[in-house]
């Protein structure tokens, strides 16, 4: 116990020792953290606005208004036996109204208008599918039916505009993901530069207390483990600095992420989880340091 707390004491007083290059470190370190922890962050967003946006693909089957509701159900129950058909929801004219009224301030100025002359919104069926890569078969289907005659038309005619939509949304997470990890691992590799170079200094401007330590007797690990500790601290620091500057970013960009984007999901998930974040963060800190460190010390302690 003993040994190990001179250990510590040694790890803690290399810090000081070359304050300028410590700093340096430790500031990359920070930046290196926030920066993996930023793009894990914008592929977990992107892959749930992709997701969103594909729930709201799925195929819809507006209704003539003279269709029966024995026509509906018969409908319904015909599209609900279709293999690619998940759900079939069926959605009436005043509720189309009610979605229209509470979308937005517009659509609450529309929903006004539309009640004035009569609610020309059609009712539906909301066809929630198991995949999209066959909609446009799912929708000839539908059209094929033989209760087909209530059908005035489909939200596949648009099916080419949403599609593009999904294809970039897909392309700029791809994108996003590329470029995080090559900026990350670009980071991470200038981090283990930086460390790597500090312990180095570190060894050498201890040669001769180490010379001494070996003469005295001092075995192998009780001479390396201060710098694996300095290596570690590296980490430790630059973790709680990185965690106080992105747990209030986080904080300050709630408002914009629930109000313009819909994506509480996301920081939900996130702040739920900020125990196994904050360990991640330092675990990948303190594991950036100690292989530094010891690259370091394998290289320049020959013991």
């Amino acid at each position: 116990m003993i040994t190990l707390w001179r250990m510590l004491k040694t790890g803690f007083r290399n810090l000081s020792r070359n304050a300028w290059l410590s700093i340096a470190a430790t500031a990359i370190m920070v930046v290196t953290l926030v920066i993996v922890a930023f793009f894990s962050f914008s592929a977990l967003f992107l892959q749930n606005q992709l997701a969103a946006i594909r729930e709201k693909i799925d195929l819809t089957v507006f209704l003539k208004d003279e269709a029966t509701p024995d026509q509906v159900k018969q409908l319904q129950a015909s599209i609900q036996t279709y293999e690619n058909v998940q759900e079939v929801k069926y959605v009436s004219k005043t509720e189309a109204l009610e979605r229209l009224r509470t979308s937005s301030k517009d659509g609450e100025k529309l929903a006004k208008t539309a009640t004035e002359i009569g609610n020309p919104l059609p009712a539906s069926l909301e066809v929630r599918t198991k995949s999209l890569d066959n909609l446009d078969s799912l929708n000839s289907q539908i059209k094929a039916d033989e209760s087909a005659a209530i059908i005035s038309s489909t939200s596949n005619d648009d099916s080419d505009v949403r599609r593009k939509v999904v294809d970039r949304i897909v392309s700029i997470s791809r994108g996003v993901s590329q470029v995080g990890t090559i900026i990350s691992v670009a980071f991470l590799l200038i981090s283990l530069m930086i460390i790597f170079n500090t312990i180095r200094m570190a060894i050498f401007t201890r040669r001769e207390e180490i010379e001494i330590m070996k003469l005295v007797g001092a075995t192998n690990w009780y001479i390396r483990g201060p710098f694996l500790i300095e290596g570690a601290m590296y980490g430790v620091i630059g973790a709680t600095i990185a965690m106080a500057i992105t747990l209030p970013l986080i904080s300050l960009a709630r408002p914009l992420f629930v109000s313009y984007f819909n994506a509480s999901e996301v920081l939900t998930f996130v702040t739920d989880r900020i125990f196994l974040v904050t360990f991640a963060m330092y675990g990948l800190g303190i594991m950036i340091g100690t292989i530094s460190s010891f690259l370091a010390i394998s290289r320049h302690l020959k013991l």
